[in-house]
């Protein structure tokens, strides 16, 4: 799912699909989901296994490589297309960002999540760390931690963990930013086939889930944030 105020695919200049955190995917493998998984806006790089979720994205290209490989896919254009209370888990990593309404989008995932279902998720954080990275990868917003929290439990969701990335060098920042804006394809073709498949290897061999209670206040220092919840069950 990408900025709806524009009409660039992304991920054209690549058909590498990379999966991604699997230290995640162990993690999810281990918690309670009953019903099929969604991931929201994976693009070439989905976190959910290929073969057996369903993806929806803005991206026709991103879709079509995905299905080859088994996925169900649909378009994001519309809403979600499916059923109230379909899925025992949604996934959105790096999507809020790139959505107008946001809130909408939110609505919809509430919808389409079963009761006591699973929702992961990421997005950058703090208004304040806006960087010409942000510029170029269309960002529509950074929310503060406090809002982010708002917007999720006003859903009926639960918050049960978060972590975060802390901020990168500014001079990488503005390095990624140049590259991505000097040719977008290229630069999407590069890192597909080296940088996130080493990227990947690293996490699948190192990387570890460790959850922060909500109760913690979100540091300044962190860019990124990623949190799962649970969505509320209907009292008896």
């Amino acid at each position: 799912m990408h900025d709806a105020t524009t009409t660039y695919d992304p991920w054209v200049g690549s058909r590498h699909v990379v999966q991604v955190r699997p230290h995640l995917r162990r993690w999810l493998a281990q918690q309670t989901v009953e019903g099929p998984l969604l991931e929201i806006g994976p693009g070439l790089r989905p976190t959910a296994p290929v073969a057996t979720s369903y993806f929806v994205d803005r991206s026709p290209h991103a879709l079509a490589a995905l299905a080859i490989r088994g996925g169900r896919t649909a378009s994001a254009e519309g809403g979600l297309p499916f059923p109230d209370g379909f899925f025992g888990a949604v996934l959105a990593f790096e999507v809020l960002e790139h959505v107008e309404n946001d809130e909408e989008l939110l609505d919809e995932i509430a919808r389409v999540v079963r009761p006591g279902g699973l929702f992961a998720m990421s997005t950058p954080v703090h208004r304040a760390k806006w960087s010409v990275l942000d510029d170029a990868c269309h960002h529509v917003r950074r929310d503060e931690p406090d809002e982010l929290f708002r917007k999720i439990k006003a859903r009926g969701f639960e918050i049960r963990g978060y972590s975060f990335d802390p901020s990168e060098a500014p001079w990488l920042t503005r390095l990624r930013a140049r590259v991505l804006l000097a040719n977008r394809s290229a630069a999407t073709a590069c890192v597909q086939a080296v940088f996130f498949p080493l990227h990947a290897l690293y996490q699948r061999r190192f990387a570890h889930v460790r959850w922060i209670s909500p109760d913690v206040p979100v540091p300044p220092r962190a860019d990124d944030l990623a949190l799962f919840a649970r969505l509320a069950t209907p009292a008896s």
